[in-house]
């Protein structure tokens, strides 16, 4: 069976020459969904895991071929992918501790009560967590591997892992036991490029690129897309002290990466961006923040070093179609209706071509 979207080849390699050329005024447009055609997705609470976990992989897939029928003809960048999610606690208790599951996400208990305590984690390919993910994606390739292409689930930078570790307890341990935090760090940098490299081996290379977990293609073997969510409550100080050096590490083992950032952290996007191999930045927008957009205007001079990744509206994209003309960049857009979509994108094709 073919690929869902037919087009692939032309999809992914519009993202090659997007990657290969340096020329500013050209974007790649992502319609990340469809708000007139939205589908229901499978509640994680309806299932028993890990003794379900196919079951619940075979309704992902379900879910997706839903989503994609009504947008088989849009001419956007997005590739067709399907990929084991499980919530946010998968980025930690893959080491490990206990995992609790609401509808649409999941929550890792506290594992560690010292950060000291490294005997409590370890890479086991028995956890189920790691059997789920990495297990999961080997699945997806085999068994819907011609309708969608696999893709990693992602990791979290080590500052999140051990926010996730230790709980909240983690910020006063870098205040109180800063030798202790580096030797948390550098055992899960560790742990995290290895479980990467499996989830990397699980789905394979596609067209020569990696296929992130969030759907972006990045040549070669690429890491992404990693957090530091963390840094919307640590000082630039902090991140360069505790976050940066192990974060280029992993990025570092990988020939490019994504990084997932948040609007709350902007002062320390220049410290993420500066970082060796790292080729794509997420700016989420938060609430009680400004938008993606006016921060990466405010702070683009420094992060000259990455092609962004922003989400924006249509009236975001005419009235700072002058800053995108300037630069590369990737645009992620919500759509109310097929038309719409199809409009927004005829729009960016015009007016940001890839060259």
């Amino acid at each position: 069976m073919q690929n869902i979207r037919q087009d692939l080849a032309e999809v992914i390699g519009r993202a090659q020459a997007f990657h290969q050329s340096d020329a500013p005024g050209q974007a790649l447009i992502k319609i990340r969904g469809i708000a007139a055609h939205r589908v229901p997705q499978p509640k994680l609470t309806d299932y028993v895991f890990p003794q379900d976990t196919h079951r619940y992989l075979d309704d992902c897939y379900a879910a997706q071929v839903a989503v994609w029928k009504p947008r088989l003809a849009l001419p956007d960048d997005q590739i067709a992918y399907l990929g084991p999610w499980y919530g946010i606690a998968e980025h930690s208790a893959f080491l490990g501790g206990e995992v609790s599951y609401a509808e649409d996400t999941s929550w890792h208990h506290q594992l560690m009560d010292d950060p000291g305590e490294l005997d409590k984690i370890s890479l086991d390919e028995n956890n189920d967590i790691y059997r789920m993910v990495v297990g999961g994606i080997a699945y997806i390739k085999e068994r819907y591997g011609d309708t969608f292409l696999p893709r990693v689930r992602g990791i979290s930078g080590p500052l999140d892992v051990i926010n996730m570790l230790r709980g909240n307890d983690f910020f006063y341990d870098l205040m109180d036991e800063p030798e202790a935090v580096d030797a948390l760090l550098e055992r899960c940098t560790d742990l995290i490029i290895e479980y990467y490299n499996r989830q990397l081996d699980a789905a394979g290379l596609v067209m020569g690129g990696s296929l992130t977990g969030f759907g972006e293609w990045l040549p070669g073997r690429s890491v992404g897309h990693m957090s530091e969510d963390a840094t919307t409550m640590l000082s630039v100080a902090q991140f360069e002290r505790f976050g940066r050096p192990y974060t280029a590490r992993i990025c570092q083992a990988f020939d490019h990466a994504m990084m997932h950032t948040h609007a709350l952290g902007e002062r320390c996007l220049p410290s993420i961006a500066s970082i060796p191999h790292l080729t794509l930045m997420e700016i989420s927008n938060d609430p009680n923040a400004d938008r993606a957009i006016e921060v990466y205007r405010r702070t683009k001079d420094n992060l000259s070093d990455v092609v962004p990744i922003l989400p924006l509206n249509a009236q975001e994209i005419r009235d700072h179609l002058e800053l995108l003309k300037q630069i590369k960049s990737v645009l992620w857009y919500e759509a109310q209706t097929l038309e719409e979509a199809q409009e927004i994108c005829a729009f960016v094709r015009r007016e940001l071509p890839v060259t």
